[in-house]
Parts: C-alpha cells; structure tokens; sequence
C-alpha cells in the first residue's frame, strides 16, 4: 500500500480504508481532528497528554522517541496497529510502530525520513458483519501533570460479548511499551466477564516485564496498578 502526499494545507486525510496524519501533526490539532474520533484510544491518549500547555504544539512523531511522557499515545497508536510510513532515496516502505518502539527497534538508515502514520480500519468480511470493533486506554498520572505513573491502551474486536480478538499494551512504566501478548491470548475466545478477565490477567506473571517509575519506586505497587487498568480497559471496550 502506498500512501498518498499530503498537501501543505492537509495534516491528515481518510484513505485506503484508514487514516493517514503527517508525522508533523501537532497533538492538540489530531485531537481535534473530526477522522480521529473513530479511535477512541487515539482521543483519550491524546487529551490525557496534552493536559500540559508543553504537549499541545509537540508533534506526533515525538511518540517515536518512546520518553515516558508520550508513551501512553505511542501505546494507543500501537494497540490500534498503527504503521508508520517511511521514504528514501530508492522507495517508500512501511514498518509496524510496535516493531519500530520494541527493544530489538527497527531502526531507519540515514537517507530514510519518516514522513506519515497509518491507522486501519475495520476491514471485516461480510461473514463477520456482526462483530464490532472498539479501543480505549486507561492511565493514573502523577498529580494530574499529564505524565502517566501507568497506562493501559486497549483495542479488541467483539462478537456480543465474546473477544475475537485483543490487543493490549502497557505504557509509562516500563522502557518501551510493551505489548502484552499473553494476557491477550488469554483473554481471546472469552467472553468479557469480570471472572474471566481476571483469570486472563493472572498471566500478567509471565509476561517479559521490568516495570519502573521514578514518581512510584516500589515496583509491587506498579503491577498492582498495571492489573487495575487493564481490568478497567478490558470491561470499558
């Protein structure tokens, strides 16, 4: 998939089935952007970030650096399976946010600019015309400053109450954000009941985390604060 170029006057358009923002767009101007509200996730990032007078005329590719402060959005951005548009010399190329922010990070050569990002719609096949789609994120900040202590960004895809399919990422305190693939897993194929969604977060042990905050030092209170939101985010899609 190619994307098309923005012209000076656009920041974002619908197109192929998404929505396609600059990397130059400022974040108070995407949360105000009337496409955007289609991602629930992507709003509730974006105003629990731009709270600070500093967030408000930051650009969106600041996610990219992976800082704490902007890590909630990039969670949001990677839950929503967000791509990330990049042009060279020789040709234009996609790559996923999620792989672009993990540890191993898929890093760009020099000639390489990032210049969009691109997030999907739904796509559903008619067979599955009864299933909908829906995203939030939920986060504790530290004393209301915009700076998540913790943040959960979750999108799933529901046939009544039955998970299809889940995705959830966890932000602001850990070094990157960090998909969680095995609550995920074990949330899929379950309806989304309280007891089953605290069965699916037991498996919050097994996940590959080092979690930390400067502001919350005692890393049991962090992952007793981590289960809280994803428990919320779980119920709330």
């Amino acid at each position: 998939m190619s994307l098309r170029p923005l012209s000076p006057a656009e920041t974002a358009v619908e197109v192929n089935g998404g929505l396609q923002i600059g990397a130059s767009m400022t974040m108070e101007t995407l949360a105000r952007f009337p496409a955007a509200q289609a991602f629930p996730a992507l709003q509730m990032a974006l105003r629990s970030l731009i709270v600070s007078s500093a967030h408000r005329e930051a650009k969106l590719c600041n996610v990219l650096t992976g800082e704490g402060e902007v890590q909630g959005l990039a969670a949001a951005l990677i839950a929503l399976d967000a791509e990330l548009f990049v042009t060279g010399p020789i040709r234009e190329r996609a790559i996923s946010l999620r792989k672009y922010l993990s540890l191993d990070g898929l890093k760009i050569s020099d000639d390489e600019s990032i210049t969009d990002f691109f997030l999907p719609k739904s796509s559903l096949p008619k067979s599955q015309s009864g299933s909908k789609e829906s995203s939030n994120y939920q986060s504790v900040d530290y004393l209301r400053s915009g700076q998540a202590l913790c943040g959960v960004a979750a999108w799933a895809r529901k046939s009544g109450e039955t998970l299809e399919e889940v995705r959830l990422v966890l932000a602001g305190c850990t070094q990157v954000p960090v998909s969680l693939k095995r609550v995920s897993a074990a949330l899929r194929g379950r309806e989304s009941t309280p007891s089953h969604i605290e069965a699916a977060i037991r498996k919050l042990g097994e996940e590959r985390l080092t979690l930390y905050n400067p502001e919350l030092t005692m890393g049991s209170h962090l992952f007793n604060l981590t289960k809280t939101l994803i428990k919320r985010a779980v119920i709330m899609i």
